[in-house]
C-alpha cells in the first residue's frame, strides 16, 4: 500500500511540475531533465510513468483541464431547477461557467492545445474525453430535469447543451482578444446574458398569453436589463 502511494505521489509531482514548465517552454523548448529536477525524481522516472515526453506533454494538459473544469463542474451542481429560480440560476451558472475559463492559466491551457493539436491530434481527444466530456454530461443532464419538468423544450438535451457554452462564449475571444487581456466583469455579464437570452428564445417554453388589461412588467424578468 505505501508503494502504490509512492507512486502515486511521484506521478502527482511529475505532473505538477511539467505543467509550468511546459506552460512557460512550449513543447519543443521544455526539457525532460528540468521537469525531472523540478519533480526531485530522475529521468528514468518520468519515462517509467510516461513513457516519453509526447506522453507526458499530453497527460500535463489533460490533467491541467481536468483541474479547471472541476471547478465548472462544481458550478453545474448549483443550477437551481426550481420554477422560481431556474432562469435567473442558469444565468449565474453561465456566468461562473465562463469565469471558470478566463483565469490566465485557462486562457494559456487553451492556447496550448489549439497550437499543439495540428502536431498532435491526440491532445485534442485526450482532454475532451478527459475534461470537456464531463462538463458537457452535467449540463446535459441539468437541461434534461429541465426540460422534464416542463420548463425548456430540450428534444435534444446533449445538443442544447453545446449550444448553450456557444452562446455564452460567443463573444468572449473577443472580449478578451482571445486570453490576451482581462474584459471588465460587467462587459462579461452582459455577453453571457445575451446568450442566455437567445438560448431561452430557441428553447424557452411559450408564457401563457396574459389578459389583454394585464400589464407585464418586464423588469420582474430574471434576465431582464
Amino acid at each position: 500500500m505505501a508503494g502504490r502511494q509512492r507512486g502515486v505521489d511521484k506521478r502527482r509531482a511529475i505532473l505538477d511540475a511539467a505543467a509550468p514548465i511546459f506552460g512557460t517552454q512550449g513543447y519543443e523548448r521544455a526539457s525532460v531533465d528540468a521537469i525531472a529536477t523540478a519533480a526531485g525524481v530522475s529521468k528514468p522516472t518520468i519515462y517509467s510513468y510516461f513513457g516519453g515526453k509526447e506522453n507526458l506533454f499530453r497527460e500535463s494538459v489533460a490533467d491541467s483541464a481536468v483541474e479547471q473544469n472541476g471547478d465548472a463542474l462544481r458550478v453545474l451542481q448549483t443550477l437551481d431547477v426550481s420554477p422560481e429560480r431556474w432562469q435567473a440560476s442558469l444565468f449565474e451558472v453561465g456566468v461562473k461557467l465562463v469565469e471558470c475559463q478566463r483565469s490566465s492559466c485557462s486562457m494559456f491551457l487553451y492556447r496550448t492545445i489549439a497550437a499543439e493539436s495540428a502536431r498532435d491530434p491526440e491532445i485534442y481527444r485526450t482532454v475532451r474525453e478527459k475534461a470537456g466530456d464531463p462538463i458537457l454530461d452535467a449540463l446535459t443532464g441539468r437541461l434534461a430535469m429541465l426540460g422534464n419538468a416542463g420548463l425548456l423544450q430540450v428534444a435534444d438535451p446533449a445538443l442544447a447543451a453545446r449550444q448553450f457554452f456557444a452562446l455564452i462564449n460567443a463573444q468572449i475571444p473577443e472580449l478578451t482578444e482571445n486570453g490576451t487581456r482581462p474584459a471588465a466583469d460587467d462587459v462579461v455579464r452582459r455577453a453571457v446574458q445575451a446568450g442566455v437570452r437567445t438560448f431561452l428564445l430557441a428553447h424557452g417554453v411559450p408564457d401563457p398569453q396574459p389578459p389583454a388589461s394585464t400589464s407585464v412588467s418586464q423588469a420582474a424578468h430574471p434576465l431582464a436589463s
